[in-house]
């Protein structure tokens, strides 16, 4: 983090004041929110989301309505950066900075760095084991190196690029329902002329892509990620339609932003899109309690998410041929699933509607599967890599028996209205 260094602002000290008895007091130094922003290494958007939250208020106002903080801000915001890289929620420090309770933050810092500290040393004993093994040892150590990793890191890993989603997508060509999921979500948004769209983790922008002829004229579409890859390959697929947006007065903007802490505009948008994203979101009321203020009153968020029986026979089938081979998905989705969506959003919405989509998947093609298979978090490339003519092999013996792999899909959405 660094340590805190004071920065000199000669225009807000403004020299020594005469209190009582004549003695003399310095004025406090003052920053602006950029300045105690560079001093702790975090963004403007970060000091103005810890104000948003009521963490992290300014001590002062100018007339220009410019914020400033003092040294005791640049405390409270190290104790706030901390508890955060320690994976405390949002509600808990508040709490925490609320009670004031040092003896028990202390406490409950130095328990999480402990686990924190027990992880970095478990993976540098992997680490070293590897590199003092034989070559046919490398294998087994590799993995389990892969296995340490974290859910969170690895879902960073999964989407710091857009290869390993449309690996996934191309095994949904074998849908038993004929109308694609983007083409299904799209129509029961029901934009209209000039509205102003906002999408949470917009991936590849496909949703847009697809449906590109069919948006309505004058709209004002936002489209956000916390992947710069994923925004880049946005780009890339829309680039090819600014003709056809100018004509009809469509503006498309591409923005990052963390969904675990978004700054959204207040009473801004008719209609907000979260595509199979939430169960990625640890900070998920946060979001939520957001993307409802962006909301006009009127308006509308839709919500995706997958079931408890989602692509079952396949992870199945990956776990027979090598049990080695993590399936994440169980966990990686399990916080936000058709099965308790609804509960997490009642307290922010009202109206809520679950709309489910009816389809499955009969796959013929090897590829399609292998491709999948390969694109799982985790050591799942690497095990298949190593065994990849086995398992097409596999697979296409069981195709031959059975002529395609049933692969159940459970996918929907929620359209919800502001409270």
């Amino acid at each position: 983090m660094g340590s805190v260094k004071k920065i000199r602002t000669p225009k807000r000290e403004k020299g020594a004041a005469a209190g009582k008895d004549g003695v003399h007091f310095m004025k406090e130094t003052l920053y602006t929110a950029g300045e105690i922003a560079r001093i702790a290494g975090v963004s403007l958007r970060t000091i103005r989301f810890y104000d948003s939250k009521g963490l992290l208020k300014p001590v002062s106002h100018s007339e220009a309505g410019y914020r400033y903080y003092n040294q005791k801000s640049v405390e409270i915001l190290q104790r706030i950066l901390m508890l955060k890289y320690l994976g405390l929620s949002q509600q808990k420090i508040q709490q925490i900075l609320r009670e004031q309770d040092m003896e028990l933050e202390l406490s409950e810092q130095k328990a999480l760095l402990q686990q924190k500290k027990n992880q970095l040393e478990e993976l540098i004993s992997a680490i070293e084991m590897m590199e003092q093994s034989r070559e046919e040892d490398k294998w087994n150590f590799l993995l389990r190196l892969l296995n340490l990793l974290t859910e969170e890191e690895k879902v960073k890993e999964q989407y710091r690029t857009s290869s390993n989603l449309e690996k996934r997508i191309r095994i949904h060509d074998y849908s038993t329902n004929p109308q694609k999921w983007m083409d299904w979500v799209y129509e029961r948004l029901e934009l209209k002329e000039n509205d102003r769209v906002l999408e949470l983790g917009c991936g590849t922008g496909l949703l847009w892509q697809e449906n590109i002829h069919r948006l309505p004229r004058g709209l004002q579409l936002t489209l956000t990620d916390r992947s710069e890859g994923m925004l880049e390959k946005t780009r890339e697929n829309l680039a090819g339609y600014g003709d056809l947006l100018e004509e009809r007065g469509i503006r498309i903007t591409c923005r990052l932003e963390d969904a675990d802490c978004p700054v959204l505009e207040k009473d801004f948008y008719d209609c907000v899109i979260a595509n199979h994203m939430l169960y990625h979101v640890k900070e998920r009321e946060i979001c939520l309690g957001a993307v409802a203020k962006s909301l006009k009153a009127e308006g509308t968020f839709f919500c995706s998410t997958i079931g408890n029986e989602h692509m079952r026979e396949l992870h199945e089938l990956v776990k027979a041929f090598d049990p080695r081979i993590e399936i994440p998905y169980t966990s990686m989705t399990a916080g936000f699933r058709l099965e308790n969506a609804a509960l997490q959003l009642q307290p922010f919405f009202s109206g809520i509607e679950r709309m489910d989509q009816e389809n499955d998947l009969i796959v013929d093609d090897v590829e399609a599967i292998y491709e999948y298979a390969h694109s799982y978090p985790g050591n799942a490339a690497c095990i298949l890599e190593q065994r990849e003519e086995e398992f097409r092999r596999a697979l296409a013996e069981r195709m031959e028996r059975e002529g395609a792999l049933f692969i159940r899909k459970a996918t929907g959405m929620f359209r919800c209205r502001n409270v």
